[in-house]
């Protein structure tokens, strides 16, 4: 079996808690030439000095104070009611709390699936205090996305924040969250793009890909709130922190996750037309491959997609597929990672369309044809 404890990037978690929630530049001074090269002859001093001219040093820190200026009036608390029934019948009534961000003028509002999904009721607390009732666009559980409206004319000159591009993000570069964590509006924390394109088992049942790792500091309640580029742009929603104990029986503290835009922007626009997302599914789970993988799986590949688990019942399982296939293409496409497959699967297929697969069996390579179903909710 897949030792998922000794990959870096797809976390098994135990004990571990998951919570599913312009740079100012200072350039110095030109230096001026120590010495003129007279001892060499024939030479000028454009000939000998290099023209490169020296970077930048960075003396001074991101105008943080800025962009949360330009970008706090897009984000919003959201507010959940929940009822539950217990063991006598009786109705109780819940409030859970997370984040949203307006990212469109017509009133709609980015936020976490799973924030909203247990809701009877949801409103939205805007930061100048008004407290609005908000319609359920639609939601996707795969992704842990949601898109709430306001309705017609109920906000005036909405404030709507744009969405950036993940893909162009740079690991090391600022980011900024805000939210509102354990019920504390418009907390902002700071913090860099630690990697770009994670893995994220939730459960047996939910893994999340495409995240944005980032050591901004999340807590409960930021959950739907935006991860920010220091453009003001979004470019992530915050849904998942690591915090306490791992499967390998080390400590995490404060392993923040974000969706990216470039899953989010297509799902969001999904549910604004249809109310739902329906993707193209293979029923597997699966992981990267990488040179360590291969080499601790025993693999004869060292790049791909390892099936780590084949659904019962789903297309592979009835196509096949075996667990420890190691996919390297897909209708000839080759495929290195999930993303990559990710990508093709849900830009270039939708559900009744067959695939054929090219795995790796041990040293063999043999291709598959795989009947692709509606990924199931």
């Amino acid at each position: 079996m897949f030792n998922f404890k000794r990959m870096f990037q797809t976390f098994a978690l135990s004990g571990a808690i998951v919570v599913l929630s312009g740079c100012a530049l200072v350039t110095p001074p030109a230096a001026t030439p120590t010495a003129t090269p007279t001892a060499i002859t024939g030479a000028s001093v454009s000939e000998i000095t290099d023209p490169t001219p020296t970077p930048p040093l960075l003396t001074g820190f991101p105008d943080i104070a800025s962009v949360v200026n330009k970008v706090m009036a897009s984000v919003v608390s959201v507010l959940v009611t929940t009822e539950q029934r217990d063991q006598f019948g009786r109705t109780t009534q819940g409030l859970a709390r997370g984040s949203g961000v307006i990212f469109d003028e017509r009133g709609y509002i980015l936020t976490n699936n799973h924030v909203v999904e247990d809701g009877v009721k949801v409103e939205v607390v805007m930061t100048d205090g008004r407290r609005l009732e908000v319609e359920v666009v639609g939601r996707d559980p795969s992704t842990d996305l949601a898109v709430l409206k306001f309705q017609d004319g109920a906000v005036p000159n909405i404030v709507a924040t744009k969405l950036g591009d993940t893909h162009a993000m740079r690991i090391g570069e600022w980011v900024i969250a805000i939210g509102n964590p354990l019920g504390l509006e418009g907390s902002v924390t700071v913090g860099v793009v630690s990697a770009k394109g994670r893995t994220l088992q939730l459960s047996q049942t939910v893994t999340l890909h495409d995240l944005v790792q980032t050591d901004a500091v999340i807590n409960p309640g930021n959950s739907g709130g935006p991860l920010l580029n220091l453009r003001g742009e979004v470019v992530g929603i915050n849904t998942a922190i690591i915090r306490g104990q791992l499967a390998s029986g080390q400590e995490a503290e404060g392993i923040g996750f974000a969706v990216s835009m470039s899953t989010a922007i297509p799902v969001s626009q999904q549910l604004i037309e249809s109310g739902q997302v329906i993707w193209p599914w293979l029923g597997v789970n699966v992981a990267d491959v990488t040179p360590v993988v291969a080499a601790e799986e025993n693999l004869s590949v060292d790049s791909g997609v390892l099936v780590v688990a084949v659904v019962g019942d789903g297309p592979a399982d009835k196509a096949g597929m075996r667990g420890r296939d190691v996919i390297v293409a897909l209708d000839n496409k080759p495929v290195t990672t999930v993303l990559e497959l990710q990508a093709i699967l849900r830009q270039m297929h939708t559900v009744g369309d067959t695939v054929i697969v090219t795995v790796v069996r041990g040293n063999d390579e043999r291709t598959i044809e795989v009947s692709l179903e509606e990924m199931p909710r």
